[in-house]
């Protein structure tokens, strides 16, 4: 028999496995939390983010500027909501409501594709937000691309879907993985690749969506590909960086960390730059991964892609510790940009003709900031709650 103490050990024993195993299944089943941490993207004097309670905000960049009423800031916004279904468990349900966005808008000629945690993939014109969308059947997580006039998505299926850009009925192409996409694609002479939670990196022809080659991991890939010269550079689950042939397939090197690499690489001048969820950030001499080093240590894991600020010659990282650090790669030295109180999960958007860094921050009523690079001031900020 057990003692009274005992029990209540027992009793707290398996509540707890219970909450555990509640929560792997949801992640299994919905893909990530509905938070989201939609990243921002400029194109014309016009910021495109993704919200929380699943909208799109086109803001007018020339309007900040002039210092017009915050009211007036907003181009056009629209909000991302299809019918509900499946059950509360059911894996890639959907639900009648607005749902996050996760992927950094992708822009197009006219257009510009949001995908929704919802399963859709929308589009929305430049000018007044007029939306289409087009039904993929499960979370979308990672970003959409557009390249080659064709629009380049994932889902929680394990569903690579290749659209046309009005969003047509019936898409170019779908390519089937072994588990759910949370990766961002990535395109380089008519050659789309993209990552699978099945543990491989896939090389797709892009005109007929037939497989070239894939490369097997030890664990989930949800990082975006880098193309440089034919090798292809792609961070794993298991714990390792890898340089790939982008013909053959063949492994060129692997680089071995402490922990996940979530997020895209850097190429800045023959290194390799690229954060990890053991908290740092490593620049891999691109032919020899035993030349190495730790460019920066945070105090959060490394989600956010570095982001090369030209003009000042300054790699900008974010971090889940709420700072965005910028590096001196040729000094080797580092100092605190800006301090958000909150993660910084989202890729940053570098406007590289006026030194600034768009951050969307993620502080409860995740709020867009623009900072001064050259000063670290912050110029404005917008809540996007």
């Amino acid at each position: 028999m057990f003692s009274n103490i005992k029990k209540s050990r027992l009793s707290k024993i398996l509540l707890s496995l219970l909450l555990l195993s509640t929560i792997l299944l949801l992640a299994g089943c919905a893909a990530a939390p509905t938070r989201g941490w939609s990243g921002p993207a400029v194109a014309n004097n016009v910021l495109y983010v993704g919200t929380i309670g699943g909208e799109v905000i086109a803001l007018d960049l020339l309007k900040i500027q002039d210092e017009e009423p915050e009211e007036e800031w907003v181009k056009w916004k629209e909000t991302l909501e299809s019918p509900g279904t499946g059950g509360f468990l059911a894996c890639s349900a959907r639900l009648s409501t607005p749902m996050s966005t996760y992927g950094t808008p992708a822009i197009g000629e006219d257009k510009v594709y949001v995908g929704g945690y919802d399963g859709y993939i929308y589009s929305f014109t430049v000018d007044d937000g007029y939306m289409r969308k087009f039904d993929t059947g499960s979370a979308i997580v990672g970003s959409p691309i557009v390249a080659d006039e064709t629009v380049f998505v994932g889902n929680s299926d394990g569903k690579f879907y290749a659209l046309s850009l009005d969003l047509s009925p019936e898409p170019k192409w779908v390519f089937k993985t072994g588990d759910k996409i949370w990766a961002t694609p990535a395109v380089d002479n008519g050659v789309v690749y993209i990552g699978s939670s099945d543990h491989k990196l896939y090389a797709i022809d892009i005109e007929s969506g037939r497989e070239i080659w894939h490369f097997k991991t030890e664990g989930a890939i949800l990082s975006t590909p880098l193309v440089v010269d034919g090798t292809i550079y792609v961070g794993s689950g298991d714990n390792n960086f890898y340089a790939i042939d982008a013909g053959t397939g063949d492994e060129k090197w692997a680089f071995e960390a402490g922990n996940w690499f979530w997020t895209e690489a850097l190429f800045y001048n023959g290194e390799i730059w690229v954060g990890c969820l053991d908290h740092k950030v490593y620049a891999i001499n691109a032919q020899n991964p035993e030349d190495f080093r730790v460019v920066l240590e945070t105090e959060g894991r490394v989600r956010t892609p570095p982001v090369l600020m030209e003009n000042l010659n300054l790699i900008l990282i974010g971090s889940e510790d709420g700072n965005v650090y910028a590096v001196d790669p040729e000094e080797k030295s580092s100092q605190v940009l800006y301090y958000f109180e909150a993660p910084v999960l989202a890729p940053l958007y570098a406007d590289q003709e006026n030194d600034i860094i768009y951050v969307h921050a993620q502080n409860g009523s995740h709020t867009l900031y623009a900072i001064e690079v050259e000063t670290g001031d912050k110029m404005w900020d917008y809540s996007t709650e």
